[in-house]
């Protein structure tokens, strides 16, 4: 971090004349390098002191002697996350990146599972490079929901950097005791084709760069997704439902013969091309049964409410009662979903 201090004026009185509360200069002013040192997210910190040059000198002289107190392990430079919001904010400019211009909040749900997912590849793998790269790239995704929300007013990335380093404080009293200083001295492309130029990216077989570890819906959207780009597909969706039609009738053949390893090799053959189906309308699959998981989950909870508040036990409800409750808790969701739009 380079800091430059810029005189105000020209001002002969004794340095020690501002000092406050009976402190020195250095006293006073121990604070102010203190944060411009250690909190400061800027590349450059230009501060300006009225004391003119003798005052512009001796702050800093201050610094230097605070970055010698650090000792030579100190990082040359703080984590600093403003280069990745301004790349991200000449993305999304009308003469921008059209695909990071289109992106909202819900789709980029899926990307923000694959980074993640793909960084715990890395772990599992011991892999250095991976887990630094990977950790870039859920990083970037931070940056961009950041993005979208400051352009709707909503909150910018400062505001996330503020929120979890707050949250991080206050759930650490017995480490961070000393008063805060925060008021002290402050007035598509390809990218498959991309991706196998980089050495950690380049894979025997194509279906390689899939992440095995990926929850199984996902696997199967991207895994279809990325043998599509070679032209191994349908030529339209037609051919995607008919083939879900015969997975399906075969699923239910073997339901009837009583083989449950063949019923279950059938099972994943529906869910393997329902996955395709999805994709043909634009629709991942994971994110679609997260959403119904939760949904179901929502709504059981509003059915278990009733039967408590009922003080009768389970057993004693019909299946038809008990379904009364749930078209209760669709119909709450349904005028939540009007009150909010």
């Amino acid at each position: 971090m380079e800091i430059k201090i810029i005189p105000l004026g020209s001002d002969d009185k004794p340095l020690d004349s501002y000092g406050q509360d009976g402190q020195s200069f250095a006293e006073t002013y121990a604070p102010i390098v203190e944060l411009l040192l250690r909190e400061s997210r800027l590349h450059a910190v230009v501060h300006t002191v009225p004391g003119g040059p003798a005052m512009a000198q001796a702050v800093c002289r201050l610094i230097e002697e605070a970055r010698k107190r650090q000792g030579d392990g100190a990082e040359a430079m703080p984590f600093d996350v403003t280069p990745i919001v301004d790349v991200t904010a000449r993305l999304r400019r009308e003469d921008g990146c059209p695909w990071d211009r289109a992106q909202t909040h819900r789709t980029l749900r899926r990307y923000l599972i694959e980074e993640v997912y793909e960084m715990l590849d890395a772990i599992d793998s011991h892999d250095v490079a991976g887990i630094r790269e990977e950790l870039g790239d859920i990083l970037y995704q931070v940056a961009i929901h950041a993005r979208i929300a400051q352009e709707k007013g909503l909150f910018s990335a400062q505001d996330v950097v503020k929120d979890v380093t707050d949250k991080m404080i206050r759930r650490h009293p017995y480490v961070f005791s000393q008063k805060s200083l925060e008021n002290i001295g402050t007035s598509m492309l390809n990218w498959d084709r991309l991706k196998q130029g980089e050495q950690r990216q380049q894979h025997a077989h194509l279906l390689d760069g899939v992440v095995p570890g990926l929850p199984s819906l996902l696997a199967a959207d991207k895994l279809q997704e990325k043998a599509a780009k070679t032209g191994f597909d349908w030529p339209d969706v037609q051919g995607v439902w008919d083939k879900f039609h015969e997975e399906w009738e075969e699923f239910r053949q073997a339901l009837g013969e009583g083989d449950s390893v063949h019923a279950e090799e059938e099972a994943g053959d529906v869910l393997f091309v329902f996955a395709n189906l999805c994709r043909h309308y634009h629709i991942e699959p994971e994110c679609a049964l997260h959403r119904a998981n939760c949904k179901f989950r929502r709504r059981f909870a509003h059915v278990e409410d009733r039967v408590r508040q009922s003080g009768r036990p389970w057993d004693a409800f019909s299946l038809d009662e008990l379904d009364s409750f749930w078209q209760e808790a669709k119909q709450i969701e349904r005028q939540k979903e009007n009150t909010d739009s």
